[in-house]
């Protein structure tokens, strides 16, 4: 026997979805086509012995006092040419044979499960934008818990208008209309289809999607699939219905299909006001570098990145919240749904890992985010805009491809003159990064090497430049400590050891120059590295190694103490020039 390829299986058409009715010996009384289909002459057989035998024994043990559903993934043969890997579940039925129960088993096959997954997913992808298009709302009625539910799909996502216990919801509509007023007549007669359980029902309704004098069109039935719902639809008149903003057609932006600014803002001060304290998140995102995307590969190609990346938002936030773009390569995100900032950052993992390879190997697509959070940054959409914008700020200044969650005693206080301060400070920094280099690398060339190892203020200086908690210099092939500028906890009087072990060097083979970002993963590639780090209280560093006559000689450490580090590749860049220049000259 073999277990069949996923190939050989879609070749042979053996996709198994089935059910099989058995007695208590498990012989099939009948089944469906497709199980007569697979196991052939053996049909007369027990499915106990086309199982694996360990799960036959479950089976037949629980059989004997079958009060609950059994399930077990496990492997069937119809003993000619294979094994497939099948979902099993058994359970009573209300169907006897002469008298005696016969239980009915359900019988998935695996691979088909997977696809069939594919297929549903896909659907309902396709079914929400189908009704994100439409001008219609839809209504559910929990006959059992009297509850109504009344929605509309914008941008593919579910927008609750009534959310309420129907006898709740017909006290707020009605509450204070004259008894003999029309609209209380239409709703005893809508509620009347609701709790009575109609099987279908055709009727006109006003006002009842706004409180106003729209007039809508209403269809709806039990579900045949869940005799204690009621559902339908509302079909407004698209001249008298008035709705809010974003739940029109004009909310849309023409180039992703995403909420415009207004519709995206309208809806998050709204959703606030009734947030309650409930953790929400405010984001704010712009696409690194787009103009030189734009300049590099064309306009119309810029416009697919800009499409890919609302796909990309609007998949991975799905149901939680909303996306809208806010102009340009500027998109703004709300989330309701997401409680822990773990999960949150999951969230923006996810996004930030999918639009990377997204051109791959064109380039490589990076976003930065600013990130605040209700209600903690604040409870109106203004500032808690503003702080998202600063942490946005902050993620470009840190040199981009990364997500900034504001925090006020990291980030400092958000006011509106802070943020024209900071913007202009970010256009500036960029050049007084470059000028600094240049004045540092031509001082270097004229001075030497001393002019930084033997200048404290100097080498503070690069600190300052690139944020960072410490610089540490080793040469003579690792005996000799040069230098070192930072609070450092404690020091290592000579790196040799380390130095003449392969393993570590092995580490620089990118160009001399070795990148940690969290020293956790550090311990997975050298544990008596990540020991020294651990010791000396570095959370990430950028290491730089120049050799003498092929071995070791000089090594260059930039260190940031007691957190991780995500380094922007242009820093990864400058600094590793500057460790390999300083590491080579002292080779001299």
């Amino acid at each position: 026997m073999r277990i069949l390829r996923t190939g050989e299986v879609r070749e042979k058409g053996l996709y198994m979805c089935c059910q099989v009715f058995v007695r208590k010996d498990f012989v099939a009384v009948y089944a469906s086509e497709w199980y007569y289909r697979y196991v052939g002459s053996n049909s007369y057989l027990p499915i106990t012995d086309l199982i694996d035998p360990e799960d036959a024994e479950i089976l037949k043990e629980a059989i004997e006092n079958l009060t609950e559903p059994v399930e077990v993934v496990t492997r069937i043969t119809n003993h000619k040419d294979g094994f497939r890997n099948i979902y099993l579940r058994v359970e009573r039925s209300d169907r006897t044979e002469n008298g005696e129960p016969i239980y009915e088993v359900t019988i998935l096959d695996i691979l088909d499960l997977e696809e069939r997954k594919d297929r549903l997913e896909e659907n309902v992808a396709k079914y929400r934008y189908f009704m994100t298009l439409e001008n219609t709302y839809y209504f559910e009625y929990d006959m059992a818990g009297n509850h109504l539910l009344i929605y509309k799909y914008v941008n593919e996502k579910s927008i609750k208008l009534v959310d309420s216990d129907l006898d709740a919801f017909v006290e707020e509509y009605t509450g204070g209309r004259d008894p003999q007023d029309r609209l209380i007549d239409q709703m005893n007669t809508f509620c009347g289809h609701l709790k009575g359980g109609s099987q279908f029902f055709d009727m006109e309704f006003e006002g009842i999607l706004d409180g106003k004098q729209g007039r809508c069109s209403v269809k709806g039935g039990i579900y045949h699939k869940n005799k204690n719902m009621v559902g339908g639809v509302f079909m407004p008149d698209q001249i008298s219905i008035r709705e809010a903003y974003y739940l029109t057609e004009a909310a849309r932006d023409a180039g992703s299909g995403l909420l415009n600014k207004k519709a995206a803002s309208e809806y998050t001060i709204e959703k606030l006001a009734e947030a309650a304290g409930r953790t929400a998140w405010v984001i704010v995102m712009d696409i690194d570098d787009f103009k030189n995307i734009n300049d590099t590969f064309g306009h119309l190609f810029g416009d697919q990145v800009i499409r890919k990346v609302a796909e990309t938002l609007q998949d991975t936030v799905g149901q939680r919240g909303i996306v809208g773009r806010f102009g340009g390569d500027e998109f703004f995100v709300f989330l309701e749904k997401v409680g822990s900032r773990e999960d949150l950052k999951t969230l923006l993992k996810t996004i930030a890992k999918q639009l990377l390879v997204a051109f791959d190997p064109k380039f490589r697509l990076t976003t930065s985010i600013g990130v605040s959070q209700y209600p903690v940054d604040g409870t109106n959409f203004e500032e808690l805009f503003g702080k998202a914008d600063k942490a946005l700020y902050i993620a470009k200044e840190k040199g981009k491809n990364r997500h900034i969650i504001y925090e006020e005693k990291l980030h400092g206080e958000y006011t509106t003159d802070s943020m024209k301060t900071q913007t202009v400070a970010y256009a500036m920094s960029r050049e007084k990064r470059r000028d600094k280099l240049i004045e540092l690398m031509s001082t270097l060339y004229l001075k030497g090497v001393r002019y930084v190892t033997e200048d404290p203020q100097v080498q503070k200086s690069i600190r300052d430049l690139f944020d960072l908690d410490g610089l540490t210099i080793y040469a003579d092939y690792g005996r000799e400590l040069v230098c070192r500028n930072g609070s450092y906890v404690c020091g290592m009087k000579d790196t040799e050891h380390i130095l003449e072990d392969e393993e570590y060097i092995k580490l620089f083979e990118n160009q001399g120059v070795f990148v940690i970002t969290t020293k956790e993963k550090l311990k997975a590639v050298h544990e008596e590295a990540y020991r020294i780090a651990t010791e000396q209280e570095i959370g990430s560093m950028i290491q730089c190694l120049a050799k003498k006559d092929g071995r070791p000689y000089a090594l260059v450490s930039f260190d940031v103490f007691n957190r991780n580090r995500k380094w922007a590749d242009n820093d990864i860049e400058l600094l590793g020039l500057i460790g390999t220049c300083l590491g080579r000259m002292l080779a001299l």
